[in-house]
Protein backbone atom coordinates (compact mmCIF):
# COMPACT_ATOMS: atom_id res chain seq x y z
CA UNK A 1 0.00 0.00 0.00
CA UNK A 2 2.45 2.59 0.71
CA UNK A 3 4.97 1.46 -1.88
CA UNK A 4 1.99 1.90 -4.13
CA UNK A 5 0.97 5.84 -2.73
CA UNK A 6 4.50 6.65 -3.21
CA UNK A 7 4.83 5.34 -6.83
CA UNK A 8 1.23 6.99 -7.60
CA UNK A 9 2.78 10.81 -6.54
CA UNK A 10 6.44 10.22 -7.43
CA UNK A 11 6.32 12.52 -10.57
CA UNK A 12 5.86 15.27 -7.75
CA UNK A 13 8.99 15.09 -6.23
CA UNK A 14 10.48 15.25 -9.87
CA UNK A 15 9.00 18.43 -10.63
CA UNK A 16 11.15 21.04 -12.11
CA UNK A 17 9.35 23.90 -10.21
CA UNK A 18 11.18 22.23 -6.91
CA UNK A 19 14.59 23.58 -6.84
CA UNK A 20 16.69 22.02 -4.33
CA UNK A 21 18.40 24.79 -2.11
CA UNK A 22 21.37 24.82 0.01
CA UNK A 23 21.51 23.92 3.93
CA UNK A 24 21.30 27.20 5.73
CA UNK A 25 22.81 25.70 8.87
CA UNK A 26 21.58 25.48 12.08
CA UNK A 27 19.53 28.84 13.03
CA UNK A 28 21.28 31.00 15.46
CA UNK A 29 20.08 34.12 17.53
CA UNK A 30 21.66 36.74 19.78
CA UNK A 31 20.86 36.84 23.33
CA UNK A 32 20.89 39.13 26.42
CA UNK A 33 20.30 38.12 30.00
CA UNK A 34 20.60 40.71 32.70
CA UNK A 35 23.06 42.40 30.61
CA UNK A 36 25.13 39.73 29.10
CA UNK A 37 25.44 38.45 25.77
CA UNK A 38 25.37 35.01 24.28
CA UNK A 39 25.76 34.82 20.67
CA UNK A 40 25.25 32.55 18.35
CA UNK A 41 22.66 30.91 20.54
CA UNK A 42 20.95 27.84 19.11
CA UNK A 43 17.19 28.93 18.33
CA UNK A 44 14.84 25.97 18.23
CA UNK A 45 11.26 26.86 18.31
CA UNK A 46 9.35 23.97 18.61
CA UNK A 47 10.37 22.85 22.06
CA UNK A 48 8.11 24.59 25.42
CA UNK A 49 11.93 24.41 27.44
CA UNK A 50 15.23 26.09 27.56
CA UNK A 51 18.44 24.48 28.46
CA UNK A 52 21.31 26.00 30.21
CA UNK A 53 24.60 24.88 31.54
CA UNK A 54 24.25 24.86 35.45
CA UNK A 55 27.71 27.13 34.96
CA UNK A 56 26.09 29.94 33.17
CA UNK A 57 23.28 29.82 35.40
CA UNK A 58 25.00 30.29 38.35
CA UNK A 59 27.10 33.21 36.71
CA UNK A 60 23.68 34.40 36.07
CA UNK A 61 21.71 34.36 38.77
CA UNK A 62 23.96 33.78 41.50
CA UNK A 63 22.76 31.32 44.22
CA UNK A 64 18.61 31.52 43.14
CA UNK A 65 17.54 28.02 44.11
CA UNK A 66 16.51 25.37 40.93
CA UNK A 67 13.27 23.65 41.86
CA UNK A 68 13.94 19.67 42.09
CA UNK A 69 12.73 17.61 39.04
CA UNK A 70 13.57 13.80 38.00
CA UNK A 71 14.08 14.83 34.40
CA UNK A 72 16.75 13.10 32.00
CA UNK A 73 17.82 14.26 28.99
CA UNK A 74 18.95 11.31 26.58
CA UNK A 75 21.52 13.23 24.15
CA UNK A 76 22.23 12.39 20.34
CA UNK A 77 25.10 9.96 21.02
CA UNK A 78 22.46 8.22 23.68
CA UNK A 79 24.02 9.41 26.50
CA UNK A 80 21.77 10.12 29.47
CA UNK A 81 22.02 13.29 31.34
CA UNK A 82 20.33 14.15 34.68
CA UNK A 83 18.71 17.72 35.29
CA UNK A 84 20.00 19.59 38.27
CA UNK A 85 16.91 21.52 38.63
CA UNK A 86 13.93 23.67 36.75
CA UNK A 87 14.35 27.52 37.18
CA UNK A 88 11.11 28.74 37.04
CA UNK A 89 10.36 33.10 37.11
CA UNK A 90 13.91 34.21 35.68
CA UNK A 91 13.94 37.86 34.51
CA UNK A 92 15.05 38.57 31.23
Amino acid sequence: MIIAIHMEYDHLLKSPHLIEKDDLGVPTILCSINRCYFYNIICDTRLGINIMAKVTYEFLYGTMPLESTYAQLQLADQSIRFVDGIAKNIPM
